[in-house]
């Protein structure tokens, strides 16, 4: 088939305050031959150009869009007007000061690469694989019980996407338990970015001064970094960096003190 574009990134958002703005305007200007769309869900006020999947349609279970937002991804794809090699979503909170072309080169052939992606078997604490969550899903597919973590920053190759999309539990189940359960489904090959971009992937706000290319998240203010100290000289971005991209939980010392070290896989 052909593609309008090499890479498509979607920008997902919830409303138009001045730190989507502003997130949504580095992106544009770090990724100058990426095709940008911006993504809502019923939202109040609508960026430029912007795709509102609330409009279309939908399959999905009517529940918290906290909880669903993978769906967002799936419904921009079964209504979209443009075919790309490969899709990153990203949401308001992240911060891009990189270009994606080149933040992903090494894993462009994976159907899907992120920052983690495990199985309840090797990470049984993992809050969503709680039973109660893991009985939401088929029957079928328990046993096949993973999670990528975090969904956004995530990318896709359009092959890799399309399989989702076709196959996905439509039903109340957490979004990052429904997408990795997925994946592990389908056999789909997972690609974990190297530990240097990984790291600050986090669930957890960015301590330190973003001055520095990459790909940031969360970063949730304009003023996320007032107060704490400036970003430090090489040797401590580069430990504390690595301290934060050891585990799917994202915080080191829990993992630490719980004695469940897992190898790197980079």
């Amino acid at each position: 088939m052909g593609f309008d574009h090499d890479l498509c990134v979607l920008f997902f958002y919830h409303q138009c305050d001045e730190l989507t703005k502003t997130h949504l305007a580095s992106l544009q200007k770090s990724n100058p031959t990426a095709f940008i769309q911006p993504v809502a869900d019923s939202a109040l006020e609508l960026l430029p150009g912007s795709v509102d999947v609330g409009r279309f349609p939908s399959s999905f279970a009517n529940v918290s869009k906290w909880r669903s937002i993978d769906a967002r991804l799936y419904r921009w794809f079964e209504n979209r007007t443009i075919n790309a090699r490969r899709y990153v979503v990203l949401e308001y909170d992240c911060l891009c000061t990189v270009d994606l072309n080149e933040y992903y080169p090494a894993t462009m052939e994976a159907d899907v690469v992120g920052a983690d992606y495990f199985t309840r078997r090797a990470n049984p604490r993992w809050q969503w694989f709680a039973d109660n969550e893991i009985n939401q899903l088929p029957k079928d597919d328990r046993p096949f019980a993973s999670a990528i973590v975090p969904l956004h920053c995530a990318m896709y190759s359009h092959e890799g996407l399309k399989a989702i999309v076709a196959n996905v539990y439509k039903g109340d189940v957490f979004c990052e338990l429904r997408l990795g359960t997925t994946v592990a489904k389908l056999g789909l090959k997972f690609q974990r970015l190297p530990v240097s971009r990984r790291s600050t992937i986090c669930w957890h706000i960015y301590p330190w001064q973003v001055n520095r290319p990459g790909l940031f998240h969360s970063v949730k203010s304009l003023g996320h970094d007032e107060g704490k100290r400036r970003q430090p000289n090489l040797v401590g971005m580069f430990i504390h960096d690595r301290f934060r991209s050891f585990h799917p939980g994202r915080g080191f010392l829990p993992f630490y003190v719980q004695r469940k070290w897992r190898k790197l896989s980079e």
